[in-house]
């Protein structure tokens, strides 16, 4: 057993003991554990629960969920595998590190593929260095972009030292300007054949997602009929515009569907199966997942 297997062994094991502990001692042996993860090295390998291998440095958010319970939202995790099949096109916008992008191409498998498109030059770094560490990720195509609904370039902000994942094109969030990335409409990102393929949109890029799902319904012809969004929904950036999308999305035949996430430690520590998906039939007023599909029923259990 090599000293990477031997890491792995131990880290699950130290994992496995503390979910299986009262919530208070769980919380205390957790916050040990990761001051001495911290201590040991700035950047882990983790292994995610479906194979993938990824860079992860303990101090940000993302990267620290997926170091120690190798999962990064995991209700949305499994919509996405639910949603995805051998020779399906997943398009993930807001790729952040990867997690995603490397989850769907083990879903969409060689004959499928995956367009991970992300706009901080710094993540897409990281992004890049994920993708490699993988075999199976030949089916990625890796886009250094920010999307948007007319081409051009956006300000990048950096609003959270602690997690990269908070970085966005909306000045109003108060972040601290890092860099000008090009942006470019969806269509212009995709070739007609991952367009034609294209069964599953993941769209999480920090509130300026109003625009970009308008363009997108705006031109909903050029796309699959079997097409689904899973979108995290902001509406207090801009509630006004967020409701003008849900009425378009639903008039034009899209039911809507709630995907429950949180991100606190005691959550990721108690969790253990995904609750099925809640149908809404009204634009949710605080930040929210959400699955919209033209499927005319979903599974019992939300997929």
């Amino acid at each position: 057993m090599t000293s990477n297997s031997l890491f792995h062994f131990g880290h699950r094991a130290v994992m496995g003991t503390l979910r299986r502990l009262p919530l208070p001692a769980a919380r205390f042996g957790f916050r040990a554990y990761h001051k001495a993860m911290r201590s040991l090295a700035p950047d882990h390998v983790a292994r995610t629960y479906f194979g993938a291998l990824m860079h992860c440095d303990p101090r940000d958010l993302i990267q620290r969920m997926i170091l120690y319970f190798g999962v990064w939202e995991p209700n949305v995790s499994r919509t996405i595998e639910q949603n995805l099949a051998a020779g399906d096109v997943f398009v993930d916008v807001g790729a952040n590190v990867g997690y995603d992008t490397l989850l769907a191409a083990t879903r969409v498998g060689p004959t499928g593929r995956v367009v991970a498109i992300e706009a901080s030059p710094r993540t897409f770094a990281l992004l890049q260095s994920n993708l490699a560490l993988n075999t199976f990720a030949d089916n990625v195509r890796a886009v250094h972009a920010a999307v948007s609904d007319t081409a051009g370039t956006l300000d990048l902000y950096e609003v959270d030292a602690g997690n990269i994942g908070a970085a966005t094109t909306l000045a109003t969030r108060g972040g601290k300007r890092s860099a000008t990335v090009d942006a470019l409409p969806l269509e212009r990102i995709l070739s007609d054949d991952e367009r034609r393929r294209l069964r599953l949109i993941k769209m999480d890029v920090e509130g300026a997602e109003p625009p970009i799902l308008r363009h997108i319904l705006d031109r909903l012809h050029d796309y699959p009929e079997t097409m689904d969004i899973i979108v995290e929904a902001s509406p207090n950036d801009d509630a006004i515009a967020w409701q003008a999308i849900f009425e378009r999305l639903r008039g034009n035949g899209f039911s809507a569907w709630a995907i429950e996430n949180e991100y606190g430690l005691d959550w990721y520590l108690k969790w253990r199966h995904a609750p099925p998906l809640r149908r809404l039939d009204e634009m949710p007023s605080r930040q929210q997942d959400l699955l919209f599909t033209r499927r005319q029923q979903l599974d019992r259990d939300g997929t």
